[in-house]
């Protein structure tokens, strides 16, 4: 069965322009520029995010707050994007997709420079607010722009391709903070500058945008009963995303590791991550992106299955975490791939928006789920939670592989 199932039709650039601010957007780009403008812009962001997340950390640990206010200061962006995300396709029946992304970006900035000059515990809880909620709408609107203009062939690797940027900058952000320190000003002017760094791309674009042709009589809600497992996909990766990295680095404590060992365990898996994401992507396009995700969620709780007979073998180890890593960030870029085929117009704005909200949903359960379970049962109960999560997705996957509402 083709993969390919539009909800609502393609815009039409011959047919009259719809009495909106964004569809008054002049003609589109080649898909070309959109696509390296939006990967570009992406991967400055992912840099921010890479540095800013753990400097906003290390700040507050230093001024004396406890572990749970700080990453109750971290939830506070997640929750940003529950917010500002479902906001997203209204936005842009109004206005055109650049200027919605160039104003989250100054909002991510401004509070960067503010934060940085002003070190106050209950100010920067508003400000995580304030850059949560920039951060979403470049996040919601580059991956629906990137999807509306990808080719249906290559859209599993293009979304590798994004994924992969995406987990680059990730990389890259610690990196940055080791050289600049946290002390002062200077890093949070340094992540200001890198997020500035999104805007050059979106101006080579800038006046242009999607067709979001509106479709009524869907809400979110809607989107997530039109494709089920592709938001339990959603949901999923971002439960294990955030649990693998707040608790497998105590998992490994827990087993003996020393703390150098430990860490580099995630160094591991993020390279998975990383590099990964472009092959599985191609096999996606190549072989069925359901197949391929539903043998990824396999892959997963085979590989999390025999962690822990891997712990005193490092020949199998490390290519253990390395896979894993590579397989779990493949959740969101095959849920992505799958859902830039089954959607079109504002349904993808709106359907692009439902998978953010649930992979937030999810990143927010994850480390509290796995975390109980680790209280309760010890480290066994890190392995029993992430079997159970990956071996539900791919259980569920492959009951529902061959219907329409996937």
């Amino acid at each position: 069965m083709a993969e390919h199932h539009t909800i609502a039709p393609e815009h039409d650039p011959g047919a009259a322009a719809p009495a909106s601010a964004a569809a008054a957007e002049q003609q589109a780009p080649p898909p070309s520029r959109v696509l390296a403008a939006m990967l570009a812009s992406i991967t400055a962001v992912g840099v921010t995010l890479g540095l800013s997340t753990p400097l906003f950390s290390v700040v507050l640990d230093r001024m004396g707050l406890s572990a749970a206010v700080v990453g109750l200061n971290t939830s506070v962006g997640v929750g940003a994007t529950l917010v500002s995300a479902p906001l997203v396709p209204w936005l842009l029946r109004r206005t055109g997709p650049v200027r919605i992304m160039l104003g989250g970006i100054l909002l991510s900035g401004l509070g960067l420079l503010v934060a940085g000059y002003l070190h106050d515990a209950v100010l920067w809880f508003v400000i995580r607010f304030i850059i949560g909620v920039g951060m979403s709408l470049h996040w919601v609107i580059s991956e629906t722009w990137i999807n509306h203009v990808a080719s249906d062939d290559r859209r599993g690797f293009i979304a590798g391709v994004y994924s992969a940027l995406m987990g680059l900058g990730f990389a890259i952000g610690p990196v940055i903070l080791g050289i600049t320190g946290s002390e002062g000003a200077l890093p949070f002017i340094v992540a200001a500058a890198t997020v500035v760094l999104a805007v050059f791309p979106l101006l080579r674009v800038r006046g242009t945008g999607p067709g979001m042709d509106h479709q009524t009589g869907h809400s979110l809600l809607g989107v997530v009963h039109l494709a089920p497992v592709i938001m339990l996909a959603s949901v999923i990766s971002g439960f294990v995303d955030t649990a693998t990295l707040a608790l497998l680095p105590v998992y490994g404590l827990a087993q003996g590791m020393n703390e150098a060992t430990a860490v580099l365990q995630l160094t591991v898996a993020t390279i998975g991550a990383v590099v990964l994401q472009l092959p599985i992507g191609w096999l996606g396009d190549r072989f069925g992106r359901r197949r391929a995700l539903v043998g990824c969620a396999a892959l997963k709780t085979i590989a999390v299955a025999l962690f822990p007979a891997a712990l005193d073998q490092p020949w199998l180890l490390w290519p253990i975490l390395f896979f894993w890593g590579g397989v779990m960030v493949a959740f969101y870029t095959l849920a992505l791939a799958l859902m830039g085929a089954r959607f079109r117009g504002d349904m993808l704005a709106q359907a692009t928006s439902a998978l953010v909200i649930t992979y937030c949903l999810g990143s927010i359960l994850g480390p509290l789920a796995i975390g109980g379970a680790m209280d309760a049962f010890g480290p066994a109960g890190f392995v029993a939670g992430m079997v159970a999560v990956s071996g539900l997705l791919a259980t569920v996957g492959a009951i529902r592989i061959r219907s329409e509402r996937f």
